[in-house]
């Protein structure tokens, strides 16, 4: 039997060393999950021990800060302060990959600069190449780095690359210039205005990466590999503003050319591999890309430069299917294909890809609500498809002592996740829905063109369930009367929510309708469409509605969009849904309330207390969800069996609490 993705699973050389496929994990900085001196806890290395047990062939770590203490905050502690236990935990991490034939690569990262999170300083100030406003906050001046301190940030990196082998690590990756991060601030000229010899010319701002790379070969050995993170493009139109896909404007930042130009000067200085990247923190989600952008976002731009290099080329960017992974490969536009947030959603992701199994690969959907937007508010990463994420330790599921007949009320995902996890310890499930089809209210949201995602996951759902042996009803409501009568031990109940409909006069005419309804072409939508409630629900709507030609104005109550919710939406995909909105024209009504609503129109206050009317032949409701739980009453109150309520039956949240729910109740039956 041939390999159904042949160009993965070729070895490849970085340097010397042999990676016995094409497959590396991303650099994550795992916040939460390292210590108070930001060394290795167990549980995370069981976190990429899992990985490389899964089959990934090099393992990139990532937020190892070089000891030169430039900037003092909870992201930039650096563990080598506590040399002996950085190497203890590393060399553990290195001595459990190397059985599976795992590859790992410390990676040096040298801090924030002028992208430094102001509320993470713990003290001192903002540095940069050069002195300029913070990114976050203009109004906070970044000071300008001496040569001392940039010398001193040379020498602690070749020293920390030292620690690195010492600890077993098979090479160190340079996260250099790359994403608007500090090592990205010198080699971009509008941050670096210095004209010392770590500025001027290209040379001048490479000087800083070319003089690490020889230290570090000097002092490891020119056999020990060293690649460099190199960012291609930054999608930059100025500072702080990003540019949509598909919109016309001139590079702020680094552009393709200049990018190659660097890179044919870091080859030569003695790079032994580059693993890209592409956009910034100015255009965040360019840099973390959400479910809005389309998969594979970076290859095209990144091609034009492996074909100018000589040394291996490896790049993440949305590849989240083998088969895109195999034909970048093939085509000759990347090397080796490096996954972050794929390998979060499945460890086993490579595994499954050189089975040919790609229907069992459980995908990424791009909400970054566990990882990247819990990063950014400073809680324990996580991941909103895998519950198990940093559990690895303890994520064995154990068979049920006594197998159980169980009801499962609800086949959203969280009903789902329930279902599959009881079943697979050996339990007897059966899952009804009244509708006609696996997934809740995530059919409706994965109805537009930018979830193809979440449609994958609604198919992974589903074959997981019918391997797991799991008795599926659909077009079937439970009543109390049916429960009754039902030959099981326990019930879980996950019947979702109902959509909020507040006392607004006219809010039951026939033009309204509500955002599910109106996703699955239930209703005729008229030209032109007013969308009550500025939540992602709202605005992803909005927009979709927007590009099938119908004017569109978003009325919103609060004073901004995207800030209610539990856990607010991450930053990256607030961003470019507000980004979105202003590029396709959607007339945008903060602080506004609605008064009423006519056959053809929506009068609202707005936030100086005038009253106007919006003309709308439909109106659509996006006002957030209660909980249904009526059900899981009627049945704890007169069923004398165990009954659970999970998901948004207990309280209306995102995906991630929804799975989280699901999966702890599917342990404790």
């Amino acid at each position: 039997m041939s390999i159904k993705y042949p160009e993965l699973f070729k070895p490849m050389k970085i340097g010397n060393l042999t990676i016995k496929n094409r497959i590396f994990m991303a650099a994550m900085l795992p916040v939460g999950w390292l210590d108070e001196d930001h060394c290795l806890t167990d549980e995370t290395i069981s976190y990429y021990v899992e990985r490389a047990k899964g089959g990934t062939g090099a393992i990139f770590t990532c937020g190892n800060v070089p000891n030169s203490h430039l900037e003092k905050s909870t992201l930039t502690i650096t563990p080598f302060d506590k040399s002996e236990k950085f190497i203890h935990q590393m060399k553990k991490l290195s001595d459990r990959l190397h059985p599976y034939d795992c590859k790992l690569f410390g990676q040096l990262w040298f801090g924030s600069g002028r992208v430094m999170i102001p509320d993470l300083i713990m003290e001192g100030e903002c540095i940069a190449p050069s002195e300029g406003p913070n990114r976050w906050d203009p109004s906070i001046t970044c000071r300008e780095m001496t040569r001392e301190e940039i010398q001193g940030l040379i020498d602690a990196t070749i020293e920390d690359a030292v620690q690195c082998k010492m600890a077993g690590c098979d090479g160190v990756d340079v996260n250099g210039a790359y994403g608007g991060y500090l090592g990205d601030q010198f080699t971009t000229s509008v941050f670096n205005k210095r004209t010392d010899e770590f500025g001027g010319s290209m040379d001048g701002q490479l000087r800083v990466l070319t003089e690490i790379v020889k230290g570090i070969k000097e002092k490891c050995g020119k056999n020990f590999p060293v690649t460099c993170r190199l960012g291609t493009k930054h999608y930059m139109k100025a500072e702080r503003q990003a540019a949509v896909p598909g919109e016309e404007f001139e590079e702020y930042g680094r552009d393709i050319a200049e990018s190659i130009a660097m890179a044919k000067k870091l080859e030569e200085a003695g790079y032994d591999a580059f693993y890209m990247g592409n956009g910034s923190y100015d255009s965040f989600y360019w840099l973390y890309p959400p479910m809005y952008q389309k998969e594979g976002l970076w290859l095209d731009d990144i091609a034009p430069l492996t074909k100018e290099v000589h040394i291996p080329v490896i790049a993440p960017g949305k590849i989240l299917q083998p088969e895109m992974a195999n034909d970048a490969i093939r085509d000759g536009k990347i090397n080796a294909v490096a996954m972050g947030r794929g390998l979060l959603a499945d460890p086993y992701w490579v595994n499954k890809a050189r089975q040919g199994k790609p229907e069992e690969i459980r995908p990424c959907i791009g909400c970054n609500a566990g990882c990247i937007g819990r990063i950014f508010q400073a809680l324990p990463m996580a991941c909103a498809v895998n519950a198990e994420l940093f559990n690895e330790r303890h994520a064995q599921l154990i068979p049920a002592a006594t197998p159980k007949k169980i009801a499962v009320i609800g086949a959203g995902v969280a009903g789902m996740e329930c279902a599959r996890i009881a079943a697979q310890r050996g339990h007897k499930v059966t899952i009804y829905d009244k509708a006609e089809r696996l997934g809740g209210v995530t059919v409706a949201a994965s109805i537009p063109d930018f979830k193809d995602a979440d449609r994958r996951l609604l198919k992974w759902f589903e074959n997981e369930l019918n391997k797991a042996g799991v008795t599926i009803v659909l077009n079937h409501e439970v009543t109390l009367d049916e429960a009754e009568k039902m030959d099981v031990d326990e019930f879980v109940v996950a019947t979702g929510t109902t959509p909020k409909v507040p006392p607004i006069p006219g809010i039951h005419n026939d033009n309204v309708v509500t955002a599910i309804d109106t996703l699955y072409g239930k209703e005729t939508i008229g030209q032109h469409v007013a969308v009550i409630g500025g939540g992602q629900v709202g605005c992803e709507l909005a927009v979709w509605l927007r590009k099938q030609g119908k004017e569109v104005s978003l009325i919103e109550a609060l004073p901004e969009l995207l800030c209610g919710g539990k856990e607010a939406i991450a930053a990256t995909n607030k961003f470019m849904l507000e980004d979105l909105l202003a590029f396709h024209k959607v007339e945008v009504m903060c602080n506004t309330k609605v008064q009423e609503m006519t056959q053809d129109a929506v009068t609202v206050e707005t936030a100086d207390g005038n009253k106007k009317k919006i003309k709308a032949d439909t109106i659509v409701l996006a006002i957030g969800y209660n909980s249904n739980d009526d059900l899981y009453r009627k049945i704890s109150e007169n069923v004398p069996k165990q009954v659970w309520c999970l998901g948004d039956a207990v309280n209306p949240a995102n995906i991630m609490f929804a799975i989280k729910d699901g999966n702890a109740i599917g342990k404790l039956i």
